[in-house]
């Protein structure tokens, strides 16, 4: 967000130091741009505020996607994470968006941590039509887990990490037991799929609207 005003400070100032049309109007383009990005920052965030509560609705996994990438944008770019998109059309799923909000930027946090040296990063949605589930895959080309590490992952508060990396994120142990926590009430599925040096694939699946309503 800091980011995204400073750009909304510095081309307001270039636009009132030079008065002539070309410049102003590259100015308000970027100023435009730039609080367009900011309000989505602050919608991401008042979202993930909102999910305490325990309503569930109609939420569009697309957008809750493009949510998170909003957050990790600078993070991504910052570490040479290149992210991929393979998004098949899929109907809505019955959720609560904060929540799944939090669950995907763990998801997305721990495949940028497991990258190092930078790597891909594929984000897959698709339908399978026959068990009424939509599938969310994530999928980095990092170090990966060993079986032992792998058995454990779901544990409460166990962590493969030392501490906190250097952007403050990491090292309690707390994320994917919560994120299983949260899918679980969400009558929904998750599996990984691992093995060292070849990367980690997380899949959630969860069912569509119309069902879990029913």
């Amino acid at each position: 967000f800091n980011n995204a005003l400073t750009t909304i400070l510095n081309y307001a100032k270039l636009g009132l130091r030079h008065r002539d049309q070309a410049t102003r109007d590259k100015a308000l383009e970027r100023i435009l741009s730039a609080g367009t990005r900011a309000a989505k920052i602050t919608a991401s965030v008042l979202g993930m505020s909102r999910s305490g509560s325990a309503r569930f609705e109609p939420v569009n996994l697309h957008l809750v996607i493009e949510d998170v990438l909003v957050l990790l944008e600078r993070e991504m770019m910052k570490y040479r994470v290149q992210v991929e998109r393979e998004f098949a059309p899929v109907p809505k799923v019955s959720a609560n968006p904060g929540q799944l909000q939090q669950v995907l930027l763990n998801l997305l946090v721990n495949a940028r941590q497991a990258m190092a040296g930078g790597g891909r990063l594929i984000l897959r949605l698709s339908h399978d039509e026959a068990s009424g589930l939509v599938d969310l895959m994530v999928r980095d080309t990092g170090c990966g887990m060993t079986p032992d590490v792998m058995r454990r992952i779901f544990e409460p508060r166990f962590s493969t990490k030392s501490g906190p990396d250097e952007t403050g994120k990491g090292g309690t142990g707390l994320g994917l037991s919560a994120c299983k926590e949260i899918v679980d009430a969400h009558r929904g599925r998750i599996r990984v799929e691992s093995a060292p040096g070849k990367g980690t694939a997380i899949t959630i699946r969860l069912p569509v609207q119309q069902q879990a309503t029913e």
